[in-house]
């Protein structure tokens, strides 16, 4: 899988480099909240998502854009007493940016994850529960954003796992929506 993700990333990094427009990069900060699509009585949570992003202009109306990010996932169980589930991953999202209007732009493309930890906490007990969780995870994305001419983005993703996010559960996909806000220089 580690060839995979690393084959597919050396590709688009080679199909972006090959393009001779003008890059742009910056950081990005927001608010994910996830759940666990498959999971009987799973209830959304939220976490952070922070990071950094690279694009590429293709041609007027089309961006390739590729991020870096750390992201808190998990979902809770509408249990007695409350069974929470933390996860926090490393994600390396890959979008096509398509121009609607002005700044205005619907994205479309994957995100391919690695798993760096899993934290458990039932009322006062907390524990690691990372061989429980597949360590790898990839999802589909869909998002509307904006793009000020000053350099500000305002975004909003749909991530829809289409790997199994409990290994004792194939039914089980991550699903979460994120807020960000972000800077291009």
């Amino acid at each position: 899988m580690k060839k995979v993700l690393l084959t597919i990333a050396s590709l688009v990094a080679v199909a972006m480099c090959a393009n001779a427009q003008v890059w742009a990069w910056g950081p990005k900060v927001g608010a994910t909240f996830s759940t666990a699509n498959g999971v009987t009585d799973a209830k959304a949570r939220a976490g952070v998502v922070a990071g950094m992003f690279a694009e590429s202009a293709v041609n007027d109306w089309l961006v390739m854009e590729a991020d870096l990010l750390f992201s808190q996932q998990g979902y809770d169980l509408d249990t007695s007493p409350k069974d929470r589930f933390r996860a926090d991953y490393l994600t390396m999202p890959i979008v096509g940016k398509y121009y609607l209007l002005d700044g205005l732009n619907f994205q479309m493309g994957a995100q391919f994850g690695y798993l760096l930890g899993v934290k458990e906490k039932v009322g006062d007990t907390k524990r690691q529960v990372r061989d429980e969780f597949n360590k790898y995870s990839i999802s589909f994305i869909a998002g509307l954003a904006y793009d000020f001419d000053f350099g500000m983005i305002i975004e909003g993703r749909y991530h829809y796992g289409l790997t199994p996010m409990v290994t004792s559960n194939s039914n089980s996909r991550g699903g979460h929506l994120q807020v960000m806000l972000g800077w291009r220089f």
